[in-house]
């Protein structure tokens, strides 16, 4: 059921607004290996693992990422919601990531993660009071947070303070949208880690799913494609 919303709670001058400002990592001032990734770890601590002992890490982020989606999705419906691509692979990280790249890293040597999802509530039209179920929601949280208004849409942008992003986007067609971006974590090498997670995925992924359902992170131990 779609939660009405009311009308648009003014961002007062004690919340930062966060769209003029990128996201830092933890440690973000620190250079090169004493910077600290999304989860605390210097890229000297994340060197002494093994694959496969950075692929259980990156099991256990995707289901953080996951488990934040779900409960701010719940805050506007209940019923299913569009896939907007799938969210198991990792993304590189360095420049052009989301939010501030971890101090000296590259496309090799970091990652993210982004979990999207998208529907078309009955009667939408981007009305800026839809917007409060999740501001409200930012509120209840203690999360900073801005809004941005265009000629075509309306979107509120949330900085958890522990390493997730939320933007909620509602658009004159009709389509609102909910993407959950992490920080950057350290990785030994990134292609590595994305080819252990993306041999073992399945072929294809859910068009829609319920908060909450999502497509399963591989195992380890799950047969690697030829």
């Amino acid at each position: 059921m779609i939660r009405p919303g009311g009308v648009l709670r003014a961002v007062v001058l004690s919340v930062v607004t966060v769209f003029a400002v990128a996201g830092c990592a933890s440690g973000a001032g620190a250079a090169g290996e004493d910077a600290r990734d999304a989860a605390g770890l210097t890229q000297a601590e994340v060197a002494g693992m093994s694959l496969e002992d950075e692929f259980g890490l990156a099991a256990e982020r995707y289901s953080e990422i996951e488990a934040v989606l779900e409960e701010a999705q719940l805050q506007v419906s209940d019923d299913s919601w569009r896939w907007n691509g799938g969210d198991v692979l990792p993304s590189a990280g360095g420049p052009g990531s989301f939010g501030e790249p971890l101090p000296g890293a590259d496309g090799d040597d970091s990652y993210s993660f982004r979990a999207g999802r998208s529907l078309r509530p009955d009667g939408a039209s981007g009305a800026v009071a839809d917007l409060e179920p999740m501001s409200s929601y930012f509120d209840e949280k203690g999360w900073k947070y801005g809004t941005r208004e265009s000629d075509t849409k309306s979107e509120v942008r949330a900085d958890t303070g522990d390493g997730w992003w939320l933007t909620y986007t509602v658009r004159d067609s009709g389509q609102y949208s909910l993407v959950v971006y992490s920080e950057s974590y350290w990785t030994n090498d990134y292609s590595a880690l994305l080819a252990a997670v993306a041999d073992r995925l399945p072929t294809d992924f859910p068009e829609e799913s319920v908060p909450g359902e999502y497509e399963p992170f591989p195992s380890w131990s799950d047969p690697v494609r030829p």
